[in-house]
């Protein structure tokens, strides 16, 4: 299937809003508080020129795939030593949306079902779903959009009628900047991930349009991601905020209104769970589609099995200590391990430039 750029635009919105607008607001309120909106504006911008690198790449690689074509940049090893990296993070950036999405879920529901039985279900799921390939999940990425769409529209006309408007000049008149920088390199960690969009080639062309809905990608994750900041400290001030784990879910139940607006949490929860669901099946594609050029399988569905049913295993153990799990989140290192995996279409660009081959439109070798 040749997917076109305003459908990847789609798919985009919903694998980079997954994580963020669930995980990504109250450590960024606990850091930074009010300024939360610097760091949010600038890694959105920096996450632009990894847009760039990308592009750059995917227009350089004309259609090839890319766990091949990397090879003419990087060399042979160099690319085979990245796209083994790649495997275990994909992998192990599954566990974690799984046990962070049942740790979630059985705060609300199920409290007496053991996680094992939870992440094995969710560990199906995700296998069947990739399975299904990348022309599945771009179809349910572009029904899922249309209501996170409607959503972020409801967001924005319910919840501004409770918020307390008179915290607005705390956003500008708090000067405490010393947690803006570490701030800036977690929203990076969060939705900096451009560089995934080279493992869909050649279903993908990256010319111009594919730029451009790249770029609105990131400006409406962006935008949805203050928005949901700001209305979440409006509507409980920067203390309690600061101590709220889910705070969209926290936004919905605590609105003034009745009925179905106010009883709307398990519609958010089924559309994120199919969002969450959608973002990691796409990683099991992408640690597949790595592991399959390095051992050279041309069958790829025995190594969906094995990423999967790795990933599952892996979230097993970290339900078993909740704590290290937590702890291991917010670490340094952790954070930028992240962002080093999220830079990889910069070195590449770089090593590119030095080598002198940046301005050729296809490489042969």
């Amino acid at each position: 299937m040749r997917t076109t750029s305003f459908q990847i635009f789609r798919f985009a919105c919903i694998y980079m809003l997954t994580m963020p607008l669930a995980f990504m607001i109250p450590p960024l309120i606990v850091t930074s508080g009010y300024l939360g909106w610097i760091a949010v504006l600038i890694g959105g911008t920096i996450n632009f020129g990894l847009i760039l690198c990308t592009y750059q790449l995917g227009k350089m690689a004309s259609g090839q795939a890319w766990t091949a074509f990397g090879e003419k940049i990087s060399g042979k090893w160099g690319h085979r030593a990245v796209l083994l990296i790649l495997v275990f993070w994909s992998v192990y950036y599954v566990s974690l949306d799984m046990e962070q999405f049942t740790m979630f879920y059985r705060s609300a529901y199920m409290r007496e079902t053991p996680d094992w039985f939870l992440l094995l279900l969710i560990g199906i799921v995700i296998l069947i779903t990739a399975r299904w390939g990348f022309s599945t999940l771009v179809y349910i990425a572009d029904g899922t959009f249309i209501v996170i769409l409607l959503g972020i529209i409801f967001i924005l006309v319910i919840f501004t009628g409770d918020a307390n408007y008179q915290m607005l000049p705390a956003f500008v008149t708090n000067h405490d900047f010393h947690n803006v920088f570490s701030d800036v390199i977690s929203v990076i960690s969060w939705n900096g991930e451009w560089f995934i969009f080279l493992f869909i080639m050649p279903q993908l062309k990256f010319d111009k349009n594919t730029l451009r809905n790249l770029l609105l990608a990131n400006s409406l994750v962006i935008f949805a991601v203050l928005l949901t900041w700001l209305l979440v400290l409006l509507n409980f001030g920067n203390h309690y905020a600061s101590q709220l784990k889910y705070p969209v879910l926290q936004l919905i139940r605590s609105t003034s209104f009745t009925g179905l607006i106010g009883n709307a949490d398990p519609l958010f929860i089924g559309l994120w769970a199919t969002s969450m669901i959608v973002h990691d099946a796409f990683l099991i594609y992408v640690g597949v589609t790595c592991l399959g050029h390095l051992l050279k399988f041309k069958e790829n569905k025995p190594l969906i099995t094995l990423l999967a049913g790795t990933a599952t295993v892996a979230a097993v153990q970290y339900s078993r200590n909740t704590t290290l799990f937590q702890k291991d989140m917010t670490e340094l290192g952790f954070i930028s391990f992240w962002v080093m995996i999220n830079g990889i279409p910069l070195y590449y660009v770089l090593i590119a430039f030095l080598r002198g081959r940046l301005g050729r439109k296809k490489l042969r070798g």
